[in-house]
């Protein structure tokens, strides 16, 4: 069993009681659905939201019935960025603007709290190559500040948004150069990763390069 539980192992019995069994573990991520919706919230309005959670659903589905929509909104939970609602269905855009209306009426947010409900996101996993790991003038490594100000310069970044905070690493153990590590947010299609990848940019006095790695669906 301990065998099996590592993949590809066989396990067999000489006796013909007992069949020859052969298992492999996949290992596998889960896209996330799109049938639910994201709402960018900072902390405490999302608590207000999740506080609200009942009426939210509640006033949310008469707007819809009385718009003649089949969707439904299901639950409502708080998210690491805001809120996200499960739905029984892909909302459309018309859809998401009466969500909108909703949440800002029922959850008790005050009129200045921007709430712009949108569909879950594909993220496009890409690497930087060509800089060096250590800043030019000191012993010490470049810093996430320097990436992102390489980044917001740089006109082949222009429209780009970014998933989550960049990683550094050393490209070898004793290798001077670096690889840095990017996710951005993109289309279903992988739109937006085409419009950077084999491109290259300007990093401080260097020309550095975008490449692909793979791509996932994710989650706002």
């Amino acid at each position: 069993m301990h065998q099996v539980s590592l993949g590809g192992a066989r396990v067999s019995q000489e006796s013909s009681n007992h069949l020859t069994v052969s298992r492999t573990l996949k290992m596998m991520t889960q896209r996330p659905t799109r049938c639910q919706v994201l709402i960018p919230l900072t902390p405490a309005a999302a608590e207000m939201v999740v506080a609200n959670a009942a009426s939210v659903v509640e006033f949310c589905n008469k707007g819809l019935v009385n718009a003649c929509s089949k969707l439904r909104v299901e639950s409502v939970h708080k998210t690491w960025d805001g809120v996200s609602m499960s739905t029984n269905s892909v909302a459309s855009v018309a859809e998401l603007e009466m969500i909108k209306q909703w949440v800002k009426k029922t959850a008790g947010l005050s009129d200045n709290t921007e709430v712009e409900p949108c569909l879950p996101q594909s993220k496009s996993f890409l690497k930087i190559l060509g800089v060096l790991y250590w800043d030019s003038n000191s012993s010490l490594s470049i810093t996430p500040a320097q990436v992102a100000e390489a980044l917001s310069s740089s006109p082949l970044f222009e429209g780009i948004t970014l998933a989550s905070m960049h990683c550094i690493m050393k490209a070898s153990p004793s290798s001077d150069m670096s690889v840095i590590w990017i996710d951005i947010w993109d289309s279903q299609k992988s739109s937006k990763d085409k419009t950077l990848i084999n491109h290259s940019f300007n990093f401080e006095c260097h020309t550095v390069m975008v490449k692909g790695t793979a791509m996932y669906s994710g989650v706002a």
